[in-house]
């Protein structure tokens, strides 16, 4: 069995709910929503038949990527692949960033709802869901995180790295507020990372935004779609890192965080540098860790906090990244991940790569049923 444990969806309910309730999102153009993240792509599908309209929240962008919100496409798809499952893991525009709270609670428990709607109904097919949060309402997220675990049997929770407001720039133009910019170790986040502990299931971790780029006198943010292609990664392991270095993964160590594109790429291609870059700082004085705990390098080395973080596959079929990967977090903390459905194949050409990549790994046969599949069931306690 293969379980993708990095595959998008964005139920049609929710989509049809975000139009109506964020009236933000109307008054947006289509120049700005090209910096509000590859959710506001308009790549062709190959192969892919539309059915239907798309739902009101894609009005001036065509049908996108259909198999986020088409389900029948989505089962088509999957189905010309043997043994293939799928965890439904979010994709949307950050609820926290365009809602206030009280509707970005509601939008979120409508994105719940229907993902467990689809978990019942095809239970053979995806065996698992993560649940979308609201994270500018903290009452509501923890509330949100024990109903969609406890009542819902969902297997975890998804973070956007990091938090943005929107900000006005003119009669119609829009841009995340940078000044307002928060990490995921800000101190109104640690009741999340508690509940977490406490249920003992897994966080996935995902990019979003501009990933810190910096922004060249004259240049506006989104220079030769650089923030996608290197600043994704580039936040991924700058969220590892400020999880690490505040001492979250000290205090709460039976935490799981699962970090796309295997980690970032950046932090295994990093392990020497993690490994001794710190020691003259430390050295100075410098201190880790939040001002009233121990200093988490006192407990053991950063780079054995970088080695607790799960990988997933999603490289697109570069094996020689993935063996890095294997080498830095081991097999036992390597998940199948395919970045689904965001090829121009509605997410076929990412699944064939990422089977074919894994199979041509260097490793033994038992590391890659761990990469397929044992590490997923048993993280996720899943009986499958």
């Amino acid at each position: 069995m293969k379980i993708d444990m990095y595959s998008h969806i964005c139920p049609k309910k929710f989509m049809d709910a975000f139009a109506k309730r964020v009236a933000v999102w109307g008054e947006i153009t289509r120049a700005d929503r090209e910096l509000l993240g590859a959710f506001s792509t308009r790549r062709g599908v190959k192969g892919v038949e539309q059915r239907s309209a798309p739902p009101p929240f894609w009005a001036d962008q065509g049908a996108a990527q259909p198999m986020l919100w088409d389900i029948d496409i989505r089962l088509e798809i999957m189905d010309r692949f043997e043994d293939y499952v799928q965890v439904l893991i979010p994709i949307a525009p950050p609820v926290e960033t365009f809602a206030n709270p009280e509707d970005s609670a509601y939008l979120a428990s409508i994105f719940n709802d229907e993902l467990a709607e689809l978990t019942a109904k095809y239970p053979k097919k995806f065996v698992a869901a993560v649940a979308y949060l609201p994270l500018n309402n903290i009452d509501a997220t923890l509330k949100e995180i024990d109903r969609t675990i406890n009542e819902l049997g969902f297997k975890g929770i998804f973070l956007y790295s990091p938090v943005h407001r929107l900000k006005k720039t003119g009669k119609q133009g829009y841009d995340y507020d940078y000044e307002t910019m928060k990490p995921l170790d800000s101190p109104e986040f640690m009741p999340i990372y508690e509940s977490m502990s406490k249920h003992n299931l897994p966080i996935w971790i995902h990019p979003w935004g501009e990933g810190g780029l910096p922004v060249y006198q004259g240049e506006e943010h989104g220079k030769y779609a650089l923030s996608h292609v290197i600043g994704w990664p580039l936040e991924s392991a700058m969220a590892m890192s400020r999880l690490v270095c505040s001492g979250i993964l000290a205090k709460y160590p039976n935490l799981r965080f699962i970090i796309h594109h295997c980690g970032s790429s950046i932090i295994p291609a990093l392990a020497g540098r993690l490994e001794h870059s710190f020691g003259p700082f430390k050295g100075e004085g410098m201190k880790w860790g939040q001002d009233d705990e121990a200093d988490p390098f006192d407990i053991k080395p950063p780079i054995d906090y970088f080695k607790m973080f799960y990988a997933d596959t999603a490289l697109y079929g570069d094996v020689p990244a993935l063996m890095c990967g294997h080498a830095f977090f081991g097999p036992e903390h390597m998940l199948y991940g395919t970045d689904y459905p965001f090829d121009v194949e509605g997410g076929a050409k990412y699944i064939r790569l990422t089977t074919d990549a894994i199979h041509k790994m260097n490793i033994s046969d038992a590391d890659k049923e761990m990469i397929f599949e044992g590490n997923a069931k048993r993280i996720l306690r899943l009986d499958i």
